[in-house]
């Protein structure tokens, strides 16, 4: 069975259409659970509407979409789980086409597709090919980056090319050892992908499969220099994991070539200084037996307005 969590917060134009992508799967072993994140608008009642015995309503003051989907994690019973949000649809082929690949490619651990770029009326914008375009962020070098070595987890490190939390399919195993989002408005997606790559064997399926919604109330289209501030945290947290992608010997011409395509893979978007000293903390609150240090600057409010003095947006 896959475990659908939809995190729904005022999306009363769109969960909708979450809600029968879901249902209308043409792989029916499924549960859909739904949290619904203190939503204002008329999102409940719509919600209410849809009598499916597999659907699981959740009702809860707004605590952001993180917590949301920590809630409906914990609910969850399948073998598989998946997240959509509710602004987004599946295609109807989605959850067959995974089981697939799972059933037969046994290491694959998590499994994100090619996207469908939509915007407010259902019209494509474009087709998202993983980390082959639509980068977040202009890149003067492609060639020379990650993305010209066809590697999952490296082209994870430079970009959020998953692009939401819609776009994953995982085993429980992956959640049960790694545990759900961390307290991220923006990026909390992208660190649950790190966090998998750096254990566990991704895989990306050729075929765009999930339609993510552009529009004026995407979270990512406000409030930048917060936004700027988590990929700072992102790479200040991650980086190290992948120490033996980025650097796997020590011959010159892998240095020279590796050094290369972090310098062309990275970018900070002015803010380096946040990133270095982000990963010094870290690190020295690593040496102290601090576990998971990095959360202090996503819980202290105090902290992450510091560094948001110091963000260049």
């Amino acid at each position: 069975m896959i475990s659908v969590v939809i995190p729904s917060y005022n999306h009363e134009q769109y969960i909708g259409k979450a809600i029968e992508s879901t249902l209308g799967q043409s792989y029916s072993d499924l549960e859909l659970i739904i949290i619904d994140d203190g939503s204002i608008d008329s999102s409940r009642d719509i919600i209410n509407k849809y009598t499916d015995e597999r659907i699981t309503r959740v009702y809860q003051e707004n605590q952001g979409a993180h917590a949301a989907i920590n809630r409906g994690l914990t609910i969850a019973k399948g073998e598989y789980i998946s997240i959509l949000n509710s602004d987004d649809t599946y295609h109807i082929d989605r959850f067959k086409e995974c089981i697939n690949i799972f059933d037969t490619n046994g290491n694959v651990d998590l499994i994100s597709t090619w996207i469908n770029v939509i915007n407010e009326h259902d019209k494509t914008i474009g087709i998202k090919k993983a980390w082959m375009n639509m980068e977040p962020w202009e890149i003067a070098n492609r060639k020379k980056t990650f993305a010209s070595t066809g590697d999952y987890k490296l082209n994870a490190l430079m970009s959020n090319f998953v692009s939401t939390t819609s776009n994953m399919i995982f085993k429980r195993k992956v959640y049960e050892e790694i545990g759900g989002m961390r307290n991220l408005r923006f990026t909390h997606d992208w660190d649950f992908l790190l966090r998998v790559c750096a254990r566990y064997t991704p895989y990306n399926h050729e075929k765009s499969l999930v339609n993510y919604r552009i529009h004026g109330d995407n979270t990512i289209s406000k409030q930048r220099k917060w936004m700027l501030f988590e990929v700072c945290w992102i790479m200040a947290t991650h980086v190290d994991s992948f120490a033996s992608l980025l650097l796997p010997d020590v011959k010159e011409v892998t240095i020279i070539d590796n050094v290369e395509k972090m310098l062309e893979s990275f970018n900070f978007q002015g803010n380096e200084h946040v990133v270095q000293l982000l990963s010094w903390q870290i690190a020295i609150f690593k040496q102290k037996g601090i576990i998971n240090p990095e959360e202090i600057f996503l819980d202290n409010e105090k902290i992450r307005n510091k560094f948001l003095e110091y963000i260049k947006g």
